[in-house]
């Protein structure tokens, strides 16, 4: 009798509920060899039909089996024998490692987590257009301006760049900083930065900084999962707030904060990532004005505000209230994403704890490309290459919206961004999301599914599209290939309605 067979005639009212079941029957499979490594499974609803049981039992099933090492999940492609405590074929270990998923602690990535982890094996998998990845073009990279700081950075002073270096990060980089915030109408103190390695590290080690088990922070809702995680990690409880076309809806913040106490807001208040829009100067004042009222920490971060192509410059929120703010921000979006220069700027106590958390968690960025990147900004090479960046993206998202507008129209809407690398879209919501985003992959084209950028789940389905890292023409084509898949999916009868739990 195949594992199949098996799981087609589960015990009903018996001691053992239908998950373990169903968990014990595709574990012996996999122990007996039935069921190899790397074989795929069946999706959870073909296995809710099967089993005939209900979707959300199928759920459970899968990430008991997760959670005991036996399978792995990947967005887009489905569930995968990993076969755990096999030994592998080259033979490195020598020994068993099944013991290792009963001693390590507990862990269950979330969706978005896994989102993530597939966006990052997209960006260079074949036979497949991600606009699912935030990445920058190599298009737009100063590779000969940047190959001449790294020369005279090891020509000049190769002995400091290959030392151990302050925490902090270089005086010399910091006021490169200072001096580019300084240009975006949004002075700094060199003293207030901290060099991270990226805007996601700044991110991480403010959290961390400030947060402790039970903490509330409010969240723009959507947002980018790296947000989500960098609150969850540190114990703290993430409630989302509505994003609208006008930014984070401060009325209902303020609602919220009726309710409860919060330690922070984590927001991008220009060009925010999915949308691409800004808070507007109305939410801004009442924002705030609620910091200052309430005495809660905001989280800015400001990674795509340099991207703009429509509408006027907006200052950083911390340009306004510098004692309430802490701002990340990078290099990554317009210079190069693989150098990791990022920075925190923050006054007060607070800056010395982020600088203690940096301290425990590496040292200190890279002394030389801290070196190079100082030496980048100081040449005066910066601001046209801003230019070059924002000409880029402005020519992508042209791309894809004609290409919306041409083939997902019927059926899809959205608010035009404002700049930043990606356009929030709402489709039609009789389409099953992670159907979709496998229909999608299957058809070649992978997206970032609404969902994975949810704080808290929302009736309507949505997806982000980027545009910074594909050329028009793949656009156009990664485009057409999800209206294909939405059409594929539209096409198909509903599925069999499964005996509920």
């Amino acid at each position: 009798m195949s594992y199949k067979d098996a799981l087609s005639d589960l015990e009903r009212g018996g001691e053992r509920s239908l998950t373990q079941q169903l968990v014990d029957g595709i574990a012996t499979a996999i122990e007996s060899g039935e069921l190899e490594p790397d074989e795929k499974l069946p999706p959870t609803r073909e296995l809710a039909e099967l089993a005939g049981v209900n979707h959300l039992t199928a759920v459970r099933a899968y990430r008991r089996l997760r959670e005991l090492g036996l399978v792995s999940a990947h967005v887009g492609r489905g569930t995968f024998v990993r076969g755990a405590g096999r030994q592998p074929e080259t033979g490195r270990v020598s020994d068993s490692i099944a013991w290792q998923r009963y001693a390590l602690p507990e862990y269950e990535p979330g969706y978005g987590d896994r989102v993530l982890a597939d966006m990052h094996r997209q960006a260079t998998a074949r036979d497949l257009l991600p606009l699912s990845v935030g990445y920058p073009s190599a298009r737009i990279f100063p590779v000969e301006a940047i190959e001449e700081a790294f020369e005279a950075t090891l020509r000049e002073r190769a002995g400091e760049a290959l030392q151990y270096s302050e925490v902090q990060g270089l005086a010399e980089l910091a006021e490169q900083i200072a001096a580019l915030s300084a240009a975006r109408d949004a002075p700094e103190d060199p003293a207030d930065i901290l060099i991270t390695n990226g805007a996601s590290q700044g991110l991480t080690l403010a959290c961390r900084a400030i947060l402790r088990p039970g903490d509330v922070v409010a969240c723009e809702d959507p947002t980018f999962p790296s947000v989500i995680r960098a609150v969850q990690e540190t114990g703290a409880r993430i409630v989302g707030v509505p994003v609208d076309e006008h930014g984070l809806d401060t009325d209902a913040l303020a609602a919220l904060l009726a309710r409860e106490e919060i330690k922070a807001l984590a927001i991008q208040s220009r060009l925010h990532n999915p949308t691409g829009r800004d808070l507007v100067p109305a939410r801004r004042e009442a924002l705030l004005a609620l910091a200052r009222r309430h005495g809660f920490f905001i989280l800015e971060d400001g990674v795509y505000a340099e991207l703009r192509f429509d509408g006027e410059h907006v200052r950083s929120l911390r340009a306004q209230a510098p004692a309430h703010v802490v701002y990340v921000d990078s290099l990554s979006k317009t210079v190069s994403a693989g150098l990791r220069i990022g920075w925190v700027a923050a006054s007060g106590p607070v800056l010395d704890r982020i600088i203690a958390a940096k301290r425990a968690d590496d040292i200190h960025s890279p002394t030389v490309i801290q070196l190079a990147v100082a030496g980048f900004l100081a040449s005066g090479a910066y601001p046209a290459q801003a230019e070059r960046a924002r000409s880029h993206y402005r020519r992508g998202y042209d791309a894809l919206r004609e290409a919306i507008d041409e083939h997902l129209a019927p059926i899809a809407s959205f608010v035009p961004p404002l700049g930043g690398g990606h356009v929030w879209v709402t489709l039609d919501p009789a389409l099953d999301e992670r159907e979709l985003v496998e229909e999608a992959v299957r058809h070649g084209v992978s997206y970032a599914p609404g969902g994975a950028m949810r704080v808290e789940r929302r009736p309507e389905l949505s997806l982000r599209l980027s545009f910074g890292y594909l050329e028009p023409d793949a656009l156009v084509e990664g485009v057409r290939r999800l209206a294909a898949a939405a059409a594929e999916l539209r096409r198909r009868p509903p599925r069999r309605q499964a005996m509920p739990l």
